[in-house]
């Protein structure tokens, strides 16, 4: 069966490129920019535990920045080709509105960040020789066994990125409720779903003592920390005892991955489903 996927793909890249790039890459620019200026509180009596998690927070700062980035702007997205009238263009094309939809989530809400997150590691490098060169001086920073810190950050960075996946699954209904309320009710949509959930919630727990949509919520939100590191404390654990990361991160993975097999997945992905053929329906009608 044809796809026109990676060509909508391409679209959201020429189309969204440049706040994309400015998301990842402004950041650790800014911060290579005011390390001049000294940090305090830096650890430096175990230098290289020092860089390596100076690596991974660059590549997961820079991750959570375009999520966010993305996260804020799909809503808008679901009824975007509506607005500039290019939904007649797409319409014309053999591909089907499912694909469109599908290519937008997929660059927005995983490549996009996904991306950052990379961009994010590179940049660590330099981050973490800067940090300690501002506190231990040059020559003792660059002295560190680099190749060996590198080759630690990337079992973290792999899990990260493997469990960026993850995310974006539990993300879904969430993502796709926003954009179906968003493409029917338009500017409306989000506030009317943000504020009439958090009222109905509320009034059914306050007044009538209700609580499992808040324990829903509640639970969900566990899921979506468990998916980046399932344990923060046995990874602390394991770098601070020197243990192979590489076991620490297929055992964290397999964790995580053994919560997608469960009754609350399946019942969130009904939701998602359900949000999906809502943004379909609407592009199939034209907007």
């Amino acid at each position: 069966m044809n796809t026109h996927i990676p060509t909508l793909l391409l679209r959201e890249w020429m189309q969204h490129k440049r706040g994309w790039l400015i998301a990842a890459f402004a950041p650790p620019l800014l911060f290579l920019a005011m390390l001049p200026f000294g940090l305090e509180g830096v650890p430096t009596e175990r230098p290289e535990q020092t860089a390596l998690v100076v690596l991974a927070l660059s590549a997961c700062v820079i991750y959570v920045i375009c999520l966010l980035v993305a996260l804020f702007q799909l809503p808008g997205l679901a009824r975007r080709d509506t607005q500039d009238r290019s939904i007649e263009f797409w319409l014309s094309l053999p591909g089907r509105p499912s694909e469109s939809v599908a290519a937008t989530v997929l660059a927005h809400a995983w490549l996009a960040p996904v991306g950052g997150a990379v961009i994010g590691a590179l940049f660590g490098l330099p981050i973490a020789v800067g940090v300690l060169a501002s506190k231990m001086g040059v020559p003792a920073a660059l002295g560190l066994n680099w190749g060996a810190i590198i080759g630690e950050a990337l079992p973290l960075l792999l899990r990260g990125l493997a469990g960026s996946a993850l995310l974006t699954l539990w993300l879904m209904p969430i993502i796709f409720v926003l954009m179906a309320a968003s493409a029917w009710l338009k500017r409306l949509g989000v506030p009317v779903v943000l504020v009439g959930g958090a009222v109905a919630v509320t009034v059914l727990y306050k007044a009538y003592d209700i609580d499992w949509p808040l324990q829903l919520l509640a639970d969900h939100n566990r899921y979506l920390n468990h998916t980046l590191v399932y344990s923060g404390h046995q990874l602390l654990g394991a770098v601070q005892s020197g243990a192979n990361l590489w076991t620490w991160a297929l055992q964290d993975l397999g964790q995580a991955v053994a919560e997608l097999v469960s009754v609350p997945f399946a019942g969130w992905a009904a939701v998602a489903a359900a949000g999906f053929a809502l943004v379909v329906m609407k592009r199939a009608r034209g907007g």
